[in-house]
């Protein structure tokens, strides 16, 4: 690539601040005319919906009124097949087409030894890019392991709670089946007892069905001799006097 010709310029216009790599997703703020990343721009307006400033020259927009800039998606996919240094722009800064071999500590990101000594980097804290990835190799390792450590712990304790719950489900199941069994027994002696009692109550009311014929029958018996007493009593008493009279001892004992 030749410095000053017009692939730098394509290969700056294909990118936007804050985003240090080519746009994804751009979108264009009609306000201004700028282009961003649909994430990056997301991430600078916050959770404002109704106005919020363009992060290039600060005038205020409406972000429901951004929308898609798909002549831009089309000029990226161009500068990305221009760039010698591959998609993401390898290691070379791409404002000064220089190595990025430091490393800024207050922003987290590679810069060349141009960017190093710019107003914007003059007062942090810069270290060589083989140091820095020293340091945050042995950061990310312990990060790793403290996250590892971590999910141990959560799969420990979800193993546990797991046990605590089925061990509850288990008893809970082993107290319904002893509650059913308990009711079917209980459902049995019941039944038994109600065979018990109809029986028992039927016995009774054979018995009261057979006096109530005996002493029917015994009523009836006394009842006919009765009649015939009344009967012969009558007749004695239309009997004349010699006829009344005689016997009547025996008559008054019946």
């Amino acid at each position: 690539m030749e410095a000053g010709g017009p692939a730098p310029d394509l290969l700056k216009e294909a990118t936007r601040p804050p985003c240090p790599v080519y746009i994804r997703a751009p979108v264009l703020i009609p306000e201004c005319g700028h282009n961003f990343c649909r994430s990056c721009l997301t991430r600078s307006w916050g959770e404002s919906m109704s106005e919020a400033p363009c992060p290039l020259c600060r005038r205020t927009f409406e972000p429901p009124n951004i929308h898609e800039n798909r002549q831009l998606v089309r000029v990226v996919e161009i500068a990305q097949r221009c760039d010698p240094r591959g998609e993401e722009g390898g290691s070379f800064c791409r404002t000064h087409q220089q190595p990025l071999k430091l490393f800024c500590q207050h922003h987290k990101t590679l810069i060349c030894w141009i960017c190093g000594r710019s107003r914007e980097h003059r007062d942090h804290q810069v270290i060589p890019l083989e140091e820095a990835l020293q340091e945050y190799q042995i950061k990310v390792g312990d990060c790793l392991k403290a996250q590892k450590e971590e999910k141990e712990k959560m799969v420990t304790y979800k193993t546990k709670r797991e046990k605590q719950a089925q061990e509850m489900l288990d008893k809970i199941q082993k107290g319904e089946e002893n509650i059913v069994a308990e009711f079917e027994k209980l459902q049995r002696w019941l039944e038994k007892q109600e065979n018990l009692l109809l029986d028992r109550m039927k016995q009774m009311e054979e018995e009261i069905v057979a006096q109530r014929g005996e002493c029917l029958a015994k009523h009836m018996e006394e009842l006919s001799s009765l009649e015939d007493l009344i009967q012969e009593m009558e007749e004695k008493q239309q009997q004349p006097a010699n006829k009344f009279l005689q016997d009547i001892g025996s008559v008054l004992k019946k």
